[in-house]
């Protein structure tokens, strides 16, 4: 069958790490960014402009790959074998003595299946209410709340079973987490059994590290929506965890059509992930709630019936092989509403009369539907798939950087972007926007939902950030006080400069790994400033010194300079500082000598005689430079 995850086409990310492979390059590996490029040779840009492109559906494709992958009829075989020992006739309310859940070994993946006795449509209907998310009943869940989704509502009769069975899904899901390391899962289940092989997938969705394990593949058969418009959402809104899913469903299955109403309006259950609409004649794939709704709408009391899977996976089976491939196609120049009217015509819709059906409505809102998520995909924000382009970016605010070193008025990239005399300085702002969107998008996400349990960023990402911050951040302090504004850490900060910056220091300390000073003393000539707000703090001392001179407060104004001395020597013996701040015409040294003279007028008193003082007095930022001082 070949490498299922490596080739399935339903979701290929959601089975693919979705870091990049592993690169030369160090600039998002580690917090102190290298200097790559060839001096006199800028790191290419990135031209972002996108040619009109003519749009297909793919449904016929996905349907087709999921029948002759045979993952299926491997699924439904797990779950036939387990309905033989339960009965057919079996038909009491299921609890947590009645559900079977078994693991079958295949040799590319494990499957693992949900079985419950069978119920009655009647049964279910009873149990049709909802259970919101502030109810204890679905604590277990409440990881998928956020602050653009903030509650939503599961099936009763779903939740109630799953939380009688937690005691053996418990540490099923802490074994699936293990062994998803080196193989794949399928989680499946039929009609109820489905509904809890979704949501212990959910469930284990939370715990994987997705940076290492294998994502899991739910596969259901006929079984009932599971939650209102606002669970739909909370998934949905994680494109890699809403791929995860497969729902097997028949034109005439009754459990599907549970819980909707006739009108697409009146529907407060939601479905998610993608469904297999199918019938004996063919079936395809959608992914639009909206579409799901109108297609598995009940159309009649008489055409809902109760099915077995096994014959109608071998009816598709004996399509794929037997069928014409031209059987579906339509003549239609929009080549995106003839691929969906083909599917619609392969589950067997366009073949039947039904009365008050107008198949032409139903085209035009399937069409509109499949199309919005084709282009909300096209617009959803993958923080790996964005992560070359902003490592370019970043490597251009570094060659700028250097630039400025070599080339400028001796100021450095701080004052030379402050102040914006050459073109260069200007060119700089259009890397500086899309990083900062980006990043803000990325600490926005691991906020609501923390890419790992304990730390809201991997250690790839929160590296990647702080290199970020430390690039970045001090540009928009530049920007900031050129505006003629005060107090930048407390009025100006962006939150998720905060964050970044918090969530480094808590890294640090729990890892309790940290750099030597006699490493970062060899590398500080190509470092950067390990406080990404060094820039405020001496804009703030260049504003008291002013104030000083000025006749302002003397005591406010000379607390605040001796703060900053001790400040700034904290960051030089732990060689956090980057050597451009000492070059001639930066904000930091027009600051000493504003300093210096205010030292000269004994304004900071006569036996005033910091270490900062001296150290500058003596010129031993010069051996600082060269990397060669040693604190003693």
């Amino acid at each position: 069958m070949g490498n299922l995850w490596s080739k399935r086409p339903l979701a290929p990310d959601c089975f693919n790490s979705p870091n990049p492979k592993k690169r030369k390059s160090t600039i998002f590996d580690s917090p102190v960014p290298q200097q790559h490029q060839p001096d006199n040779e800028a790191p290419p840009t990135m031209d972002y402009e996108e040619a009109a492109k003519t749009l297909f559906s793919n449904g016929l494709d996905l349907a087709n790959f999921a029948v002759s992958s045979d993952i299926l009829s491997n699924s439904w075989a797990a779950i036939s074998e387990l309905q033989s020992q339960i009965g057919g006739n079996h038909r009491s309310p299921p609890s947590s003595d009645t559900v079977k859940i078994r693991e079958f070994e295949h040799p590319e993946y494990k499957i693992i299946a949900f079985v419950t006795p069978p119920v009655a449509p009647s049964y279910l209907q009873e149990q049709s209410g909802l259970v919101p998310s502030s109810s204890s009943e679905a604590s277990e869940f409440k990881f998928l709340c956020s602050k653009k989704n903030p509650s939503f509502s599961i099936n009763k009769a779903a939740i109630s079973l799953f939380n009688s069975l937690k005691d053996q899904l418990s540490p099923l899901k802490a074994q699936v987490a293990t062994s998803s390391k080196s193989i794949p899962h399928i989680i499946t289940g039929d009609c109820l059994g489905g509904s809890i092989a979704s949501l212990f997938t959910l469930w284990l969705l939370c715990t994987l590290d997705l940076a290492t394990a294998k994502r899991p593949l739910c596969i259901t058969f006929g079984s009932p929506l599971i939650g209102n418009s606002g669970f739909q959402q909370a998934i949905s809104q994680y494109s890699t965890w809403n791929t995860c899913f497969l729902h097997v469903a028949h034109k005439d299955d009754i459990f599907p059509k549970l819980f909707q109403s006739s009108t697409m309006e009146q529907s407060i259950y939601k479905p998610f992930g993608t469904f297999l609409v199918c019938s004996e004649s063919g079936g395809a794939c959608f992914e639009a709630p909206e579409s799901i709704i109108e297609l598995l709408a009940p159309k009649s009391s008489e055409s809902a019936q109760i099915l077995n899977y096994n014959s109608i996976i071998k009816c598709l089976e004996r399509q794929l092989i037997c069928k014409n491939h031209y059987a579906f196609s339509v003549h239609n120049t929009d080549s995106f509403k003839a691929g969906i009217t083909a599917q619609v015509a392969a589950i067997g819709l366009m073949q039947i009369q039904l009365q008050n059906m107008d198949m032409d409505a139903l085209l035009r809102k399937v069409v509109m539907s499949e199309l919005g998520v084709l282009e909300r995909k096209n617009q959803v924000f993958d923080p790996a798939e964005d992560l070359n382009a902003m490592k370019v970016k970043l490597a251009n605010l570094e060659w700028y950087k250097k630039k400025c070193e070599d080339e400028g008025p001796h100021s450095g990239y701080y004052d030379s972007f402050k102040h914006k005399m050459v073109p260069r300085d200007h060119t700089a702002v259009k890397f500086i926007r899309p990083l900062t969107i980006y990043w803000q998008r990325v600490v926005e996400e691991a906020e609501e939902r923390p890419q790992r349990e304990g730390a809201p960023l991997r250690t790839r990402w929160l590296f990647g950030g702080t290199n970020y911050r430390r690039m970045v951040e001090p540009l928009l302090i530049a920007e900031y006080y050129k505006l003629g504004k005060r107090d930048y850490i407390s009025q100006g900060r962006s939150e998720h400069f905060k964050l970044l910056e918090d969530w480094l220091d808590k890294h640090q300390k729990q890892s309790g790994k940290s750099v030597s000073n006699n490493s970062k003393m060899k590398k500080i000539m190509f470092s950067v400033t390990e406080d990404s707000c060094f820039w405020a703090h001496v804009e703030e001392a260049r504003i008291s010194c002013r104030l000083l001179n000025s006749g302002g407060s003397n005591n406010a104004e000379t607390e605040n300079l001796v703060r900053f001395e001790e400040y700034v020597m904290g960051l030089l013996k732990n060689y956090a500082v980057s050597p451009d701040i000492f070059l001639d015409s930066s904000s930091y040294m027009q600051w000493w000598r504003e300093y210096e003279d205010i030292l000269g007028k004994q304004m900071m008193g006569a036996s005033h005689n910091s270490e900062l003082a001296r150290f500058m007095k003596d010129e031993d930022y010069h051996l600082y430079k060269s990397g060669t001082l040693v604190f003693t």
